[in-house]
């Protein structure tokens, strides 16, 4: 039996002692004032006694449910003192029982960390067995130069405020320490196509996709000029265009719904992904963006511009949940907390 269980019985023994205790109270309460009554009704008699021994007779009946009355009573004051010392012992028990229960909720939490964290290598090393073949870079921060960043956004459904959160993440560069380090390069009704021309073109350190996914795909656009329902692009495919480049990114953002699941796949490509754990409203992506790369354009370490992003859209209080959507997941061999991508010259 744990602890927990045998406070929790003990109090339950002490509340029904207590039940007890009160039952017998009430009894010896009630034969003192029985007694009582009793005693003076011979009181009055003897009162109006009209020989002797009728007096004598009367007050020995009295002082005799005096006496009972006095034990009632002593008896009461017992169990009063029993009462006393049983709430005190039912307070200390419930104080027990709190910290025990406590430690098992900590105990619990460690065991469920620990078995996510499990879960968590295991994963990575099924995605690392199943994902294609590629090659791994060694991370090394770019020189005083500008973060370039490759800004895709896709919106075939015309359903989300895409082009909103560039310019509100644009507005925000403006006013960062370093905002002359980094350069965005957008890609509106981004295709595929598009991802690999920015790979060649841009050189990007960071890649960013603004728009719709789920599962285990990403929407883009076709490039058609009737626009249609876009192109779904699988993940596994998608780790194979990010890998297919001499000089690959160093970070992915995901901003769309349901792209966590995609991490893990995409970590042999890229070092460090964040992407969504659920779906994220629209503000809640617009606010995330915009303070993240304010963060990196001042100089903080992606780790450190992840939290503040995060506690932005925890402030707007969108939804209980909606700062904890956006997760980092990164290789064994990055910190994040380390990580600096905007480090100007000196």
């Amino acid at each position: 039996m744990s602890m927990t269980d045998q406070h929790r019985r003990e109090l339950a023994r002490l509340i029904d002692k207590e039940a007890t205790l009160r039952k017998e109270l009430q009894r010896h309460e009630s034969d003192a004032a029985k007694a009582n009554e009793s005693a003076h009704r011979y009181a009055d008699q003897g009162r109006r006694a009209s020989s002797l021994s009728s007096l004598q007779s009367a007050v020995r009946s009295s002082q005799r449910e005096n006496d009972k009355a006095i034990q009632a009573g002593k008896k009461a004051a017992d169990v009063t003192k029993k009462l006393a010392d049983n709430a005190r012992d039912q307070a200390n028990r419930r104080r027990s029982l709190e910290s025990s229960e406590k430690s098992d909720r900590q105990a619990q939490d460690r065991e469920t960390d620990r078995r996510r964290q499990a879960e968590k290598a295991h994963a990575r090393e099924i995605a690392r067995l199943s994902s294609p073949t590629v090659h791994y870079v060694h991370i090394k921060p770019p020189e005083p130069e500008k973060l370039r960043v490759l800004y895709l956004t896709a919106n075939p459904g015309l359903d989300l405020r895409t082009e909103t959160e560039v310019r509100q993440v644009q507005q925000a560069l403006r006013g960062a320490k370093y905002r002359d380090l980094v350069t965005i390069e957008q890609r509106p009704a981004a295709t595929f196509q598009d991802l690999l021309d920015g790979l060649n073109d841009v050189r990007p350190h960071v890649i960013h996709f603004s728009g719709h996914a789920g599962g285990a795909s990403v929407l883009m656009d076709t490039g058609a000029i009737d626009g249609g329902a876009g192109q779904q692009v699988p993940f596994d495919l998608l780790v194979k265009a990010l890998d297919a480049t001499d000089s690959p990114p160093t970070l992915l953002v995901l901003n769309a719904c349901d792209t966590l699941n995609g991490a893990e796949i995409i970590l042999p490509a890229v070092p460090v992904v964040i992407a969504m754990s659920d779906n994220v409203l629209d503000v809640a992506a617009i606010l995330f963006a915009q303070q993240f790369y304010a963060a990196l354009a001042g100089g903080q370490s992606v780790g450190s511009a992840m939290k503040q992003a995060k506690v932005v859209v925890e402030a707007a209080l969108i939804d209980d949940d909606a700062s904890e959507l956006p997760q980092i997941t990164a290789r064994d061999d990055v910190n994040v907390g380390t990580l600096v991508l905007v480090k100007p010259e000196g």
